[in-house]
């Protein structure tokens, strides 16, 4: 019995380097986003197959995934972050609103299919985007309520 406690404990030591390095590796790490800093990044959008057909899904602030709403997932910036994303000549303005996407596809940024659409992004999937930080948004305090008017509070 003791010779199966040495061996898992050996095990064990010899595997926490390479699991800490692996956490370490895969960790969001949160950034200050600074105005007027320009980038570019390579992104794809999000909003169709499984999440699609989940009339509940959430984003990583909590809010209710709409695949048509001009939002965006980053891995570092803040969540509130407004940024303007140009591509083939054509501009939209998202806010972060969750995190992604995953570190190993080789992207930096995911956008709503509802801004991919308004960028023309669509048929291609991914492409280079420019991305302009533009500030960060109060809440959801920008976000037009259901009568199209802005509001701060809801009283």
């Amino acid at each position: 019995m003791k010779h199966i406690y040495g061996v898992v404990t050996i095990l064990g030591l010899m595997t926490a380097p390479a699991l800490a390095h692996h956490a370490s590796r895969h960790s969001w790490r949160h950034v200050e986003s600074s105005q007027g800093q320009e980038f570019t990044a390579n992104a794809s959008f999000y909003g169709g197959g499984p999440r699609r057909y989940e009339p509940n899904a959430r984003t990583a602030n909590g809010e209710i995934f709409d695949m048509w709403d001009m939002t965006a997932a980053h891995r570092t910036l803040p969540m509130g972050t407004r940024l303007r994303l140009t591509y083939a000549g054509r501009s939209v303005v998202v806010r972060i609103n969750d995190r992604g996407p995953a570190a190993w596809t080789g992207r930096s940024l995911d956008m709503s299919r509802g801004a991919a659409t308004q960028l023309g992004l669509i048929e291609r999937g991914a492409g280079p985007v420019r991305v302009e930080v533009l500030g960060k948004s109060w809440g959801n305090c920008e976000r037009p309520n259901s009568a199209g008017r802005s509001h701060f509070f809801d009283i």
